[in-house]
């Protein structure tokens, strides 16, 4: 007798094992398709879409007030600062460029729009002394060679420029409609003279990836491209000698 109720002790064990298992069976097709359905939407999710990192504006600061640019968003000058960070990230997707409105100079800050990115800030010469200086504006990070595709629309006093990386497709020069980033890195490397007391620069930059390039291919999909301005006073007009501010 004894040993009957050992032998039903097991059964009901290898019973309730069974049942362990079969539950096993059912959740694990549930759990890989679910891991599979969210590497599907992470690929999708990375074919559609790059990425603009934020853009900072810096200006070199002096220990004296006579060679001091300041920056703002307004051209009011209602606060003063050496750097700007526009918190600009974008999820975005190539355009055709010649779709971006045609105000985007006329607001001040941030303004992006669908698939661009647009910010407009002011420079003021709040020093006492006419200088020249020098804005460099730079690719700070890029992957993917995404910098083949992008744009970068430059307003400088209202004045319209814009910007892309030198052809690659065998012909000499710049991509239709454009100027050619300067050199490696570098988009443009400008200086400004007779920048007096109380002058003032208006800016804006526009990126976005343009759709009609070549180089808007699949191998730049989950790129990323920041690009950063760097201003500096290089010279003191008043004595004709240059400065640093090191």
């Amino acid at each position: 007798m004894a040993k009957q109720n050992r032998v039903g002790v097991s059964i009901r064990r290898t019973a309730g094992e069974v049942k362990r298992y079969r539950r096993w069976t059912r959740l694990l097709p549930m759990a890989a398709g679910i891991a599979v359905l969210i590497l599907i939407i992470g690929y999708v999710l990375s074919v559609l879409y790059m990425k603009f990192g934020a853009f900072t504006v810096m200006v070199n600061k002096f220990d004296h007030n006579e060679y001091a640019l300041t920056l703002s968003e307004s051209p009011d000058f209602d606060s003063f600062t050496s750097r700007l960070n526009a918190e600009i990230a974008e999820t975005v997707t190539n355009i055709d460029g010649a779709t971006l409105p045609d105000w985007l100079d006329n607001v001040d800050g941030e303004h992006n729009g669908d698939n661009y990115v647009a910010y407009t800030f002011y420079c003021i010469n709040a020093g006492s002394k006419t200088v020249t200086y020098n804005y460099n504006l730079y690719i700070a990070n890029m992957t993917y060679e995404i910098e083949k595709a992008a744009r970068v629309r430059v307003y400088v006093n209202g004045d319209m420029t814009d910007y892309a990386y030198p052809r690659t497709d065998g012909v000499e020069g710049p991509e239709p409609g454009t100027v050619a980033f300067q050199s490696g890195n570098t988009i443009i490397n400008k200086t400004v003279e007779h920048f007096k007391p109380g002058d003032i620069t208006k800016f804006t930059i526009v990126i976005w990836l343009e759709g009609n390039d070549p180089d808007c291919v699949d191998k730049i999909i989950g790129g990323e491209f920041k690009i950063d301005m760097a201003v500096s006073v290089i010279a003191d007009e008043e004595t004709g000698s240059r400065i640093s501010n090191s």
